[in-house]
């Protein structure tokens, strides 16, 4: 679950990349449910992890600390009682239980070459910092998928995708106050509550919206809400076949 959490009907990926934000919903309503929207959500999720890795180690342990004097991350120096630099310091750690340090000090090599052999010390340590920074556990076992067996890896995630559920237009989404049973179809009330007509509309056809009005006076209320259901059919049957066009 990482990166994911729950709101409300939905679950929401939340994930930060050098500044930028990757943030998106599922909701149950448009992926089929609160299982389908997760696989769906967790894909989304793998996907960011896979192609937006976070910094290497090395290159975050040379942003300057607001403590730091020597103008290099990594590199400090002492002073004596008089007040004086006696030495300057290499310091890098590069794992958990691992740290490197090295001390060159003025009276040997002078306050030039002391400073300055701390300076290549330092980058010398650097190159044993290996590894990306260790955002979560689970980022490491994604990307370690990919990365030995990217061509396996990439047809896994193919036939991964082509399982999980498109989402539903938010037009065909069955709505809490829908009392057609029908997705699209609607009964259109007066302010006295009663039913004046009915509604079939499709989002998605030529690039617009489709609208069918079915008047209850003209009809009556059942075959006026029938009307808006055939209506709504032929709407989806002839986006069906706009989508399949270009393919054939």
């Amino acid at each position: 679950m990482y990166g994911i959490f729950r709101v409300a009907n939905s679950w929401r990926v939340t994930l930060s990349r050098a500044g930028t934000r990757f943030m998106r919903s599922f909701a149950f309503s448009r992926y089929g449910g609160e299982a389908a929207a997760l696989a769906c959500a967790q894909a989304y999720r793998d996907e960011i992890v896979r192609n937006h890795l976070p910094p290497e180690r090395s290159e975050l342990a040379q942003n300057l600390r607001t403590t730091n004097k020597s103008g290099v991350s990594g590199v400090t120096f002492r002073f004596n009682a008089k007040g004086e630099i006696m030495s300057w310091h290499a310091i890098t750690r590069v794992s958990a239980d691992r740290l490197l340090t090295k001390s060159f000090g003025v009276g040997r090599y002078g306050a030039a070459q002391a400073e300055c052999l701390a300076m290549a010390e330092r980058e010398k340590q650097l190159e044993a910092m290996k590894g990306l920074r260790n955002v979560h556990p689970a980022e490491a076992s994604v990307r370690a998928t990919t990365q030995k067996a990217p061509n396996a890896a990439k047809a896994t995630a193919s036939r991964s995708k082509r399982k999980l559920p498109e989402p539903i237009p938010i037009v065909e989404i069955l709505r809490k106050n829908n009392s057609s049973g029908i997705p699209g179809v609607s009964c259109v009330k007066g302010a006295d509550e009663l039913p004046r007509y009915w509604l079939a509309k499709t989002g998605g056809i030529d690039g617009r919206s489709i609208a069918e009005w079915f008047s209850v006076t003209t009809h009556g209320n059942e075959k006026a809400r029938l009307l808006a259901i055939d209506a709504r059919r032929a709407q989806l049957e002839r986006k069906a076949q706009l989508r399949a066009e270009p393919s054939a």
